[in-house]
């Protein structure tokens, strides 16, 4: 169980880390090709493929002062919930829920709930 808290802990930081050096192909390390996310971005809806993170990411570029924390909620045989607290990210804040599943021995963020 402890492994899994860490490895859970390592694919979430590829996020994090991707967000703050700007480095797109570090953030898709961390999600499912398919994953999906779902939030308000400047009171907007922002729905649908976790592309749209990416162009974030690629546009924005990166953000070095970007605080964070990221703690794993729970863990349960092959699934897992994480909270991830970002703060600075291009002046931004938001409090992020990823839902993990563990697939041929990999974990993968294949969904992102978020709030700005």
């Amino acid at each position: 169980m402890i492994k899994d808290y860490k490895e859970i802990k390592e694919v979430v930081m590829q996020y994090v880390n991707g967000c703050a050096t700007g480095d797109v192909e570090l953030a898709k390390k961390a999600f499912h090709k398919n994953a999906i996310m779902y939030g308000y971005l400047n009171g907007e809806l922002c729905a649908g493929s976790i592309d749209a993170l990416y162009a974030a990411i690629s546009q924005l570029g990166a953000a070095p002062e970007t605080k964070y924390e990221v703690d794993v909620m729970e863990v349960v045989g092959t699934a897992a919930t994480v909270r991830v607290v970002l703060e600075d990210w291009h002046g931004l804040g938001f409090t992020d829920f990823h839902s993990l599943v563990k697939m041929d021995g990999k974990w993968q963020i294949v969904a992102k709930i978020f709030h700005q």
